[in-house]
């Protein structure tokens, strides 16, 4: 039986969000509020007063690429050239939008894709490309932005998981960027998404009629989905809790995996299985609204640059063992998940947790994105070959150094062992 003291208090999931934000978005169902007073909010702190942007919130980054991309309503067929990565609702926006998504390869060491291949794939049927900066690793997408432009195309960005502070400084050869804020470690629980609209008045004021033809999501069921989610933050988020509750797990329901039934629980919005796209398309309710302000208003950025350089050290152990951690040589890492290669990550994620270090896998919403049926497009095969090796560490932004030390000296201690017993691999 492991002890209670042998347990790492951090979980593989982690909600980032603080319990200040859970109650005053309750509280802002006791009253109606003023809709444009706080994106307006919202536009001031995410803007900073630059010019020639403008932003619209949606309920989620997929609610932002579907709304551009009905008010862009390129021909059926077009095609767009994106990172090979992606959240597979993602890809299915693109498709129920009439577009063919075309992957290309991510390198593991950037978790970025290089200009030749962008080249490699650009057809007469090429109408945008959407760069996707997945676990937080921003590679420097420069030299493939100024490409695109040369060549017309439409520019995406998808800076969900590489997100670093409001008001951070934005790109503005970028068409197109969604952000999201109200996030957990490992799926959408509370929604919210900002999309940001540069150089493009006529986009814009299409793409808010669009949305205003919506009808709002229900407050009722945010209001349902904010309860649901407390309990798991709970446990999840105090390390007391948290280490008391997965002793329990450990010991007497070693079988039970805790991760899938949370994730699946909170996960994004409940898909409409006759009208896939009617799932995203509403307007958000207005304690979102409130949510999203408030976490904006107070965000701590040298706390969480502090946070960021205690991450940093588990990498540099990591990668000292010999190990592979995806997106390492960018200069500008963040952690949204933090993950790392292994040769057997079944067997290691087993021996890990009967250690008391809740890593976990399989249960991130990313995947590898599928070439287009009957194309001669090729399958990302290279990328393939690290992403189905990925384990995720219980490492977040609360995380201490001692423990994430503790994580990431451990887990090459597993590896070596397991290749010791295993040399094949």
């Amino acid at each position: 039986m492991i002890k209670a003291d042998q347990i790492v208090p951090y979980s593989a999931l982690y909600i980032d969000m603080q319990y200040r934000h859970l109650f005053n978005t309750l509280w802002s169902y006791l009253k109606p509020i003023d809709q444009d007073k706080y994106i307006q909010q919202i536009e001031e702190v995410w803007l900073g007063g630059l010019k020639n942007q403008k932003i619209l919130v949606t309920l989620c980054v997929r609610a932002s690429t579907d709304l551009v991309l009905q008010a862009l309503n390129w021909p059926p067929g077009s095609e767009v050239i994106i990172t090979g990565i992606n959240i597979p609702d993602m890809v299915q926006v693109l498709r129920l939008n009439g577009l063919i998504p075309v992957p290309i390869e991510v390198d593991p060491h950037t978790l970025g894709c290089t200009l030749d291949q962008f080249k490699k794939f650009y057809t007469e049927k090429t109408k945008g490309i959407m760069i996707s900066y997945v676990f937080g690793a921003k590679f420097d997408a420069s030299e493939i932005i100024d490409w695109a432009k040369s060549k017309g195309l439409f520019i995406m960005e998808d800076e969900a998981e590489s997100f670093s502070a409001p008001n951070a400084k934005l790109n503005p050869n970028v068409d197109f960027s969604t952000f999201s804020f109200g996030s957990i470690k490992t799926c959408s629980a509370f929604g919210g998404s900002i999309s940001v609209i540069r150089n493009n008045e006529a986009l814009y004021r299409k793409m808010k009629a669009i949305q205003e033809t919506y009808p709002k999501w229900s407050q009722r069921n945010y209001f349902k989905r904010t309860l649901k989610n407390l309990i798991p933050m709970i446990l999840l988020n105090s390390r007391t809790i948290n280490r008391s509750s997965r002793w329990i797990f450990i010991n007497f329901f070693p079988n039970w995996d805790y991760k899938e039934f949370v994730v699946n629980s909170i996960r994004g919005f409940q898909k409409n299985p006759d009208d896939i796209l009617q799932t995203y398309r509403f307007r958000v309710p207005d304690p979102m609204l409130v949510m999203l302000a408030l976490r904006m208003k107070t965000f701590d950025t040298d706390q969480f640059n502090m946070s960021i350089s205690r991450q940093l050290v588990g990498q540099s152990i990591l990668k000292k063992g010999g190990l592979l951690v995806p997106g390492h040589a960018v200069e500008d890492r963040r952690f949204w998940l933090y993950p790392v290669v292994v040769a057997d990550p079944e067997t290691t994620y087993k021996v890990l947790n009967s250690r008391g270090i809740d890593a976990y896998m399989g249960v991130t919403q990313l995947d590898i994105v599928e070439s287009p049926i009957g194309s001669s497009y090729q399958y990302p095969n290279s990328t393939l070959s690290y992403f189905k090796n990925i384990l995720y560490l219980p490492i977040h932004q609360n995380a201490d150094l001692k423990s994430i030390q503790r994580i990431c000296k451990e887990v090459v201690e597993v590896v070596e062992m397991l290749k010791s017993q295993h040399p094949k691999l």
